[in-house]
């Protein structure tokens, strides 16, 4: 589609869900209908506001310098998008998952005391995390430390929340990721499967600094 057809509907787009609207636009050239817009945004707005095209000065020079910051933007988040778009591309290869994950749940069992014991629940939406659904659990049916059982408790009761439709668990994961070996996998598998649910689970391996060295599954 044309430039001077799709900068109007940009123009609406975005001044139009706005309270408060600046007195003059400038933009980097003429649309169609100028007044129509003109007319558009000042009724929003409950003032006059202008649409002008600089043609000179430093208006201009100030509507060349945002086009350039537009440009290098662009191309930088294009960039961005790709990288993680490649590296969720070889994390579905690497895991033999059938599709790319969109997104990823990762559990950890904290036991800082012999009854204080926390599970974490951390949450990626594709490549970057989403921290307003990361979850904290303390351990209700166990008061020693057990790494098996206090991840049995705390993915029972997630799974039991999205069943009761609760909307802060949902949705569910394209993959569980669990702070553990083969055996942590299998637990999580296990409550997987009471609850009829078909989703990949992997233990995250540790080095001696406790950062994930190699994925592996309940079968090792």
């Amino acid at each position: 589609e044309r430039e001077e057809e799709m900068l109007p509907l940009l123009l609406a787009q975005y001044y139009l869900s706005k309270s408060v609207l600046p007195r003059e636009i400038w933009l980097p050239f003429p649309i169609e209908d100028t007044e129509t817009m003109e007319q558009a945004l000042s009724q929003h707005s409950g003032e006059r506001v202008l649409v002008r095209i600089p043609k000179r000065g430093e208006k201009a020079d100030l509507i060349r310098l945002a086009n350039r910051n537009a440009e290098e933007e662009a191309e930088r988040v294009t960039s961005e998008a790709e990288r993680a778009s490649k590296t969720l591309e070889l994390l579905a290869k690497m895991a033999g998952l059938k599709e790319v994950p969109r997104r990823m749940e990762s559990y950890d069992i904290s036991n800082t005391g012999s009854s204080d014991i926390v599970a974490s629940m951390v949450v990626y939406e594709g490549v970057r995390p989403k921290k307003s659904a990361y979850r904290k659990f303390h351990m209700k049916t166990i008061d020693a430390p057990d790494d098996y059982a206090a991840m049995e408790e705390v993915l029972t009761r997630r799974l039991q929340r999205y069943v009761d439709g609760d909307e802060k668990f949902a949705p569910l994961p394209d993959v569980f990721l669990i702070d553990g070996g083969a055996n942590h996998a299998a637990v999580a598998e296990r409550v997987l499967k009471r609850f009829a649910l078909d989703i990949p689970v992997f233990g995250m391996v540790k080095d001696d600094r406790h950062r994930t060295r190699a994925l592996t599954t309940a079968a090792g």
